[in-house]
């Protein structure tokens, strides 16, 4: 029905280097563009709801972004560290930092720029799945690690791509990223590991907002090919399929506690 968006030459990959470095460039922060209205206790909630019960010491903040959630932390640990891999998202970071919050740049690809057993406890919000083995290095034996992923829907959500086909994906069986989280702890060292699959229903309340979600953290030669190109099909798919709410989506997220083994 719409354009192969992602063929286009200035299309950004999500989460990718060049994704990231275009957002902090636009924005200096890691924030959503469009609108949604949560439906219940959203996943984030439940992450926030987990790490005020077990946070205090010295924490490490795994993909930080521009720092705010991990400013929120300030009150409850002794020394906050916020890591992440773009330097503009850092630059915004450091222009709001609590006086015990501090931020570091580094590539969770690769060794992670702390000693052995610097932290009590460490989380990650959204954030790279790659450091799971330092995780267990860098906290000290018996520390908490809470992991906080987006998950697989295994054939439920994907409502956007039934609406839009073309420009999301449609309902999937299967469960890749839970494989590959599975695979990624069994390797890592940590041990006492609970997880937990986190159901979020959202709704997107204008045909806008949608065509801000297709365009975030894209160039604008790209957002302006998208505007041109599809969005007067995604006002029509939106009326087909929106109620007074707008469109409900059902979003799903892997919540893992574990402890670091030395």
């Amino acid at each position: 029905m719409f354009h192969e968006i992602t063929k286009h030459p200035d299309y950004l990959s999500p989460q990718s280097f060049a994704w990231c470095k275009e957002l902090a460039a636009r924005t200096g922060k890691y924030e959503f563009t469009w609108n949604g209205v949560v439906e219940g206790d959203s996943g984030e909630d439940v992450l926030t709801k987990k790490l005020a019960s077990v946070i205090g010491g010295k924490v490490l903040d795994v993909g930080c972004g521009h720092g705010e959630y991990t400013n929120r932390w300030a009150a409850y640990a002794e020394e906050i560290v916020g890591l992440d891999v773009t330097e503009g998202f850092l630059e915004t970071a450091n222009l709001h930092r609590k006086p015990n919050v501090r931020y570091v740049r580094g590539d969770t690809h690769h060794s992670l720029p702390f000693a052995d057993d610097a932290f009590d406890m460490a989380y990650t919000k959204k954030g790279p799945g790659s450091w799971y083995t330092e995780g267990n290095r860098v906290v000290r034996p018996g520390g908490k690690v809470i992991l906080y992923h987006p998950g697989d829907g295994n054939g439920e959500g994907g409502e956007l791509g039934l609406c839009f086909p073309g420009l999301f994906q449609p309902p999937a069986v299967g469960t890749p990223i839970l494989d590959k989280v599975q695979e990624r702890l069994e390797s890592s060292g940590l041990v006492d590991i609970h997880m937990a699959r986190i159901r979020e229903t959202v709704w997107i309340p204008s045909a806008e907002d949608v065509l801000n979600m297709l365009c975030f953290g894209q160039r604008d030669s790209y957002s302006d090919y998208v505007r041109e190109n599809c969005y007067a099909g995604i006002v029509s798919q939106f009326d087909k399929h929106a109620t007074a709410q707008g469109i409900r989506t059902t979003g799903f997220y892997y919540l893992i506690e574990a402890a670091a083994s030395g």
